[in-house]
């Protein structure tokens, strides 16, 4: 299957639509057929472009009055990969605020700011392993949220629409 471009721009107005709306129908073209299906998600892989895109069932991802099939998918995340992490490509394109996968937690926070919040660290008694520590920042219609590897250098950031919050507009996208 083509890899689209995944220009950070283009993909930030992809959050919150619907599998069927025409800009994401031209966006992924037929990679959409290869959706993998799995309970209420929806998941593809762009190993050579180190993105991965997360789907959601409509009543997990749109408001209740926009809901005409229960069982659409709405694009809700993209995760962009440091090379080598989890198999991935590195992500080539730009970041907001110039952030570059890679980036130690100290140089991200010069350049971004505070985050809105913070987590991760310690170990899950559930997964048997180490919680990844991470930061969130609010990003147009959602969050930017840079997870951190062991050396708390950024190794993978999300681009997540699925937190329905106003207020999200504090980073302009580039």
């Amino acid at each position: 299957m083509s890899a689209p471009k995944f220009d950070f721009g283009g993909i930030v107005r992809l959050l919150r639509r619907s599998e069927n709306d025409p800009e994401v129908r031209s966006f992924f073209g037929q990679a959409l057929s290869q959706i993998e299906r799995d309970e209420h998600y929806g998941s593809l892989e762009f190993k050579q472009d180190g993105v991965d895109v997360v789907f959601k069932e409509a009543p997990w991802a749109a408001p209740p009055e926009e809901i005409e099939d229960q069982h659409e998918l709405y694009v809700v995340a993209f995760h962009l990969h440091r090379e080598g992490h989890e198999g991935f490509a590195g992500y080539s394109g730009q970041l907001p605020k110039g952030v570059i996968l890679g980036d130690p937690e100290t140089e991200v926070l010069r350049k971004m700011g505070s985050p809105s919040s913070t987590g991760g660290g310690g170990i899950s008694n559930a997964l048997k392993r180490a919680i990844p520590r991470w930061s969130r920042y609010p990003l147009g219609n959602g969050f930017l949220h840079l997870q951190l590897d062991p050396a708390d250098r950024v190794e993978m950031v999300t681009l997540d629409g699925s937190n329905n919050n106003a207020e999200c507009s504090a980073l302009s996208i580039p």
